[in-house]
């Protein structure tokens, strides 16, 4: 009974985990299409970091504004 009911408790959690990988590709994959010129990488956060303003502080602020809201969307988890 506790052996079946452990492996119950496995398996949901490889069900969240899974659900939370997709949600977090797709979150990405919105932020891709809508910034195709941007090279993101898998780590929001790192795209921050090395970021590189450009000539327009409006244009660059409202880009990295997006990304943040991406991160902490995937984060949060919706």
């Amino acid at each position: 009974m506790r052996a079946r009911l452990r492996e119950l408790l496995r398996e949901r959690a490889a069900r969240r985990r899974l659900q939370a990988d997709g949600f977090a590709a797709r979150v990405h994959a919105e932020l891709a299409e809508d910034l195709p010129d941007e090279d993101l990488g898998e780590d929001l956060t790192d795209f921050l970091d090395r970021y590189e303003p450009g000539a327009d502080p409006e244009a660059d602020e409202e880009l990295r504004e997006r990304v943040r809201e991406a991160r902490d969307r995937i984060a949060r988890g919706y």
